[in-house]
């Protein structure tokens, strides 16, 4: 009975039950107290003043209700989540910033020979599955070349952890946008909304790696696992494997045996082509034609080592498939989409990537209903793939099908709250819709996240436009100029940036200047038409002379 009363009392003070009947009986009593002082003097009748006191009385339980269920924080009012099954420390420490995890001083002993750590496990999301984001591994090699590596061993972690439904993983774009930035762990866990980190780092040295990885429960700062792999390279997806089991133990994950399957790496075997497939994948970010034909090169090289390694294929598709789309619609990209596309599927039929790739060499192709099929397949294999969710939103898009595409960008929201790009796509497909109420909604909700990834990478020249056009929207108009402008200072060769911010002038009525940046687009290899044609931002511009012409030339 203590206990329980000990437990109640507990939650009320981390609700702050307390602290709102403290100051709603101290606001009360002044309201009353002014109420009967100033009340009769005004000759309002007796009761009135009464009538007060029951006001306040009928409003206490109302209050406490409230503090009980909703928190005020930093993103407004949120419901306050429920306490953990595990008592909470006496007087837990202040958060302190996540620092790269230091190199032991002697050569680490195999893994076996150390014992994991586990504090406590970590309580479920409101839908009962886990969330968890995977930043990126600190490159401990003292080169920076390197960088490419342990980037690419956190990011296979990810890809690992995504397949499984139990989980909810913060994709790519969120987690790595705190790559070289201090931070707190309670910032990062709100700003993602995850309950539990994976950091770690990766010392790579001729054939040897080392890898420290650690799970952290974000609400105490604490470790539910750690372990350190001083190993050859060629065990490096061992390693990545036995981590991704770690974390599930850790989290009390149950998995089926499908999905036990699914969490071991066996796209290669080979540690020089998986090498090179991480290095083309590191140029796959930044949407610059260069770093497009830089990824090309690197997926090729891996796919020389190993001829039947699916996801080099897959990348490769995804790096002309984007070519195309934002750099060089030429029909030689094209093609060469669809052929590496088909041969992933070929190697991997199982591969929920591979199958994604599939959907986009169809879609830049214009092939519907073929990429639909293509999309469903990668979904069904792997609901928690984002990528699949956001190319299948553009399909339907590219296709004119508003409904559709915003069924697909909600779903991927869903599965990664924290990107800037599919709010803005789904604000677009709103306004095709005609939903401008709920348009705006979004708009205003994506305007926090981007503001946020801006302060952490303010030369990202895609997140730079794409809030430009918010704060436009919502009025902010000196503001979303000087951003604009910005975009296209750090970007204007770049055919995919030109294009947006013609969209950005287009909202601003100078016409004109929009068409100019368009045809420069085109000039410099923007070519997918049927997205400017159902553009609802270009709207403006149809029956213009010069828009009409420009989309003849793409044809």
């Amino acid at each position: 009975m203590a206990g329980s009363l000990g437990r109640l009392f507990a939650e009320l003070r981390r609700r702050r039950v307390v602290r709102v009947l403290i100051v709603y009986g101290i606001a009360g009593w002044l309201v009353i107290q002014v109420a009967a002082t100033v009340l009769p003097s005004l000759q309002l009748p007796s009761w009135s003043v009464t009538l007060v006191i029951v006001l306040v009385a009928l409003g206490l339980p109302i209050a406490l209700s409230m503090a009980w269920m909703f928190d005020a924080g930093p993103r407004g009012l949120e419901r306050t989540p429920p306490m953990s099954s595990q008592p909470a420390p006496e007087s837990p420490p202040a958060p302190a910033p996540i620092a790269p995890p230091a190199p032991p001083p002697s050569p680490a002993p195999p893994m076996e020979n150390i014992p994991p750590t586990a504090v406590r496990t970590t309580p479920p999301a409101a839908d009962g599955r886990r969330t968890i984001a995977v930043l990126p591994f600190v490159n401990m090699s003292g080169d920076t070349e390197n960088e490419y590596f342990s980037d690419g061993i956190a990011e296979e972690i990810l890809n690992l952890l995504t397949q499984l439904p139990q989980l909810k993983v913060a994709s790519r774009t969120s987690s790595f946008a705190y790559k070289g930035k201090d931070f707190q762990i309670p910032d990062v866990a709100r700003d993602l909304g995850v309950t539990t980190l994976l950091e770690g780092s990766v010392r790579k040295a001729g054939e040897r790696v080392r890898i420290t990885a650690q799970l952290i429960d974000t609400g105490s700062d604490s470790h539910l696992w750690s372990e350190t792999y001083d190993r050859e390279l060629k065990d490096v997806f061992t390693i990545q494997d036995d981590i991704a089991h770690s974390i599930v133990k850790a989290l009390q994950v149950t998995l089926t045996p499908q999905e036990r399957r699914a969490l071991v790496s066996v796209a290669t075997s080979d540690p020089e082509a998986y090498d090179y497939y991480l290095r083309g994948r590191s140029y796959m970010y930044s949407m610059a034609r260069r770093d497009y034909e830089h990824a090309i090169r690197m997926f090729e090289q891996a796919i020389a080592v190993d001829s039947k390694y699916a996801l080099a294929y897959a990348g490769m598709a995804d790096a002309y498939s984007h070519l195309y789309r934002y750099a060089d619609a030429s029909a030689d990209n094209a093609a060469r989409a669809n052929r590496a596309s088909e041969q992933a599927v070929v190697l991997d039929p199982e591969s929920a990537e591979a199958h994604a790739s599939r959907g986009l060499a169809l879609l830049i192709g214009e092939k519907y209903d073929a990429a639909q099929q293509a999309f469903d397949v990668a979904v069904a294999k792997n609901p928690n793939l984002f990528d699949a969710w956001y190319y299948y939103g553009l399909a339907c898009s590219s296709r004119g099908d508003y409904e559709g595409a915003a069924q697909k960008y909600r779903r991927a929201a869903e599965v990664n709250p924290a990107d800037f790009q599919v709010p803005m796509f789904l604000a677009q497909t709103l306004a095709s819709l005609g939903q401008k109420q709920e348009e705006m909604r979004v708009r205003l909700g994506a305007l926090n996240t981007l503001e946020r990834h801006i302060k952490l990478n303010p030369h990202d020249t895609r997140a730079l436009y794409f809030c430009a056009q918010d704060l436009y929207r919502v009025g902010e108009k000196e503001r979303a100029i000087a951003m604009a402008e910005q975009a296209l200072k750090q970007a204007q060769d770049e055919p995919v940036v030109l294009y947006n911010l013609a969209c950005f002038y287009v909202e601003q009525d100078d016409l004109e200047r929009a068409i100019d940046l368009l045809e420069r687009a085109v000039s410099l290899g923007w070519g997918d038409r049927a997205w400017m044609e159902h553009d609802s931002d270009l709207d403006p511009l149809h029956g213009h002379p010069r828009f009409t012409a420009l989309l003849s030339r793409i044809a």
